[in-house]
Order: structure tokens, then sequence, then C-alpha cells
């Protein structure tokens, strides 16, 4: 169970919202399960809205679905009826969409401009075939585009759902257009873009996306790909690829990857900075009410030196993962004394200028 409280205000949607009782139900677990009734009807209200082309009822609901679990289920769902065949069974090939999240760390040259656009996307495809990456699916493509996720967030649910029916992978490759990421500061900084591809498969059988391969047999060969595609003299770029998922679903997992990378960041860097100093820090963690977890970090001989981060919370965010993912670091780098608060305290500046010494990220 979780210690940290949520500090992300309760949400609920109107009663006469045609999503209204699936949402509740969702919230209380009552829908719970991808094989329940609820969850099938949930996939039927969708499609039919997909169907009409009703964005703005699909994303009011994502907006006002509870934090947490029931807004993680309603981005499920919605993938699902995307990417799935419909009720009457009419489709028999679907071109179903997905994204590949790579965040991208850099560092030691700055100013410096990576390209957005993926030289040859053709290799990186051919790699993750012969890798098993996709699991037994071959007709697929990438896209050349590294996208920003604001971008991806903002492609309408309903043009998906016409590209997957659509039979047409190259509508798929045009989703996002190419974003160069943008290098400021010599010093480490997460970047996250996408990859959107789609994959041509019978109606009636699993994508890729439930059969690929762990990222781990062939990530680092995508890495290398990548970095050799994209490096330049001088510049440290370090590509790490995560695994293709649904589209809404990979915005989930990309976003939560960028927030997790950025705190290991920080808090390797802090840790270091203040054991070289005065010895081992002290942690604690807090829930602010700007959704974010705080994470200070103290020497205990030296209150005045303090690093301090804060980890943005997303409606979709699983509380109690984002603070395993905290303690575990903490716990991996020999932070013996960490404080979780048990209560919701107000936002303050990261920074005091002129007191402390603050690393943010």
């Amino acid at each position: 169970m979780p210690n940290l409280p949520d500090p992300r205000p309760a949400r609920r949607l109107p009663a006469d919202h045609p999503f209204a009782d699936a949402v509740d139900a969702l919230n209380d677990g009552s829908w719970a399960g991808e094989h329940s009734r609820g969850h099938a009807l949930l996939l039927g209200a969708l499609r039919k809205r997909l169907s009409r082309g009703d964005d703005a009822t699909i994303t009011s609901a994502l907006d006002g679905a509870p934090p947490g679990a029931a807004t993680r289920a309603m981005v499920e769902a919605l993938d699902s009826a995307i990417n799935g065949a419909g009720d009457d069974h009419g489709e028999t090939l679907l071109t179903r969409v997905f994204l590949l999240p790579v965040l991208f760390v850099t560092g030691g040259k700055a100013p410096a401009r990576v390209s957005g656009v993926v030289p040859d996307v053709a290799a990186v495809t051919e790699l993750l075939k012969q890798a098993g990456a996709l699991g037994p699916v071959e007709n697929f493509g990438l896209s050349n585009a590294l996208g920003l996720h604001e971008a991806a967030s903002s492609v309408s649910p309903s043009a998906l759902y016409g590209v997957v029916r659509s039979l047409d992978a190259v509508a798929a490759s045009g989703l996002l257009a190419p974003a160069d990421l943008v290098v400021d500061s010599p010093e480490e900084r997460v970047h996250l873009r996408y990859l959107a591809g789609a994959s041509l498969t019978a109606a009636d059988m699993p994508t890729f996306l439930e059969r690929s391969g762990q990222v781990g047999r062939w990530g680092m060969a995508l890495s290398q790909a990548l970095g050799r595609q994209l490096g330049e003299e001088g510049l440290s770029l370090l590509p790490l690829p995560r695994a293709p998922r649904p589209w809404f679903t990979a915005l989930e997992e990309g976003r939560f990857a960028r927030a997790e990378l950025a705190f290991n960041l920080f808090a390797t860097a802090a840790i270091r900075r203040i054991r070289a100093g005065t010895g081992v820090p002290d942690a604690e963690i807090t829930a602010r009410d700007d959704d974010t977890v705080r994470v200070d970090l103290t020497s205990p001989f030296d209150p005045m030196l303090r690093h301090a981060h804060a980890w943005p919370l997303a409606p979709g965010d699983d509380l109690a993962r984002v603070e395993l993912s905290i303690l575990d670091l903490l716990r991996d780098c020999r932070v013996d004394k960490v404080t979780v608060q048990p209560d919701v305290r107000p936002a303050e500046p990261l920074a005091a200028p002129g007191v402390f010494d603050l690393t943010r990220h």
C-alpha cells in the first residue's frame, strides 16, 4: 500500500455525461477486467463515438475521469476500441497503430541540435524484425519522424480509428511531424520522442503489442543504431527505447518514463554531491497540492545544503508506482534515512535564491 496521499483533486463526470455510468463503475472496480460485461459496454460506447468522429465527448470523459486506475482503464479501453474489430465483425484486416517511445539523454555539448528525422528508418525496422521485437508480426512499418509528446497527444482518436480501418499504413506515418532535439545545456537532460508505426494484421488476431519481446532483447541494438544515425562529435547522446504500445497507452508510458529518468538523473547527481561534501544525505518525500511529489535531499550535517526535485503527476499515473520508483532508487543509492510524509502539503518553490544549492531537472 502506498504511504503517500494522492494530491490530485477528485474528479467526477456530470451525471448526464454519456460515459458517466461507465466511468463511475471503473472507479469503484465493479467493471474491472478486460473480459467483463462493463468493459464490453464501454468498448461499444467508445466505438460508437469514434465512428461518429465525436472526439469531444471522448476527450471530456478522459479529462473528467478520476485520477489513477479509472483514467488508466479509460485509456486502455480507448486503445482497444481504436485497434480492435467492431461488434459487427465486418473488418477482416486492420492497420493497427502504435507508438514506440524513445528517451534521449544528452550532455557534454551545448548548444547543439539533433535531427528529428531518423536517416535510415528501414534499418531500424529491419533490426526490430530480426530481434523479434514485434513478435510474429512482420508486416509493419515505422515513420522516420521523431515526434513530440504534445503532438502525439493532440492526434484525434477518431482519426486513428479511421487510419486503422483504412488499410493505409502510409497514413499512419504522417500522423507525427519530426521535432529536433534542442540541446541548450551541457548538463544531462532528458528528451522524449515517439516513432509512429502501423502493423497490418487480421482483425481477429492479437497485434504484436500483445506478443512483443522484452525490450532487453533488442533495446541495446536499437539504442546503438539510433546513436550512430543521430549522434555528432562532442555530444553525448544516449537513446533509450521503450516497448511499442497502442497510441494512448504509449503516451502514458512515455511520459512516466521521462519523469522517472529525470528523477534518476537528479537524485544520483545530488546524492553524489552531498556524499562527497558531508556524507550520506537524508531524504524526505512529500505530496504537494500542485499535483507533484517532491523529494528533498539534505545533508544531515549542513541543512543549508539541500537539493529538491518535483515529480509531476499526470491523471493516469499510478501513485504507488511513482513512490516505489523513488524508494527503489534511494535504496539502491544507499540512502537509509527516508521519511515519507502522510499528508498533502502546500506547494513551495524548489529554490530559495541565495539559500539552497539546488539541482533541478
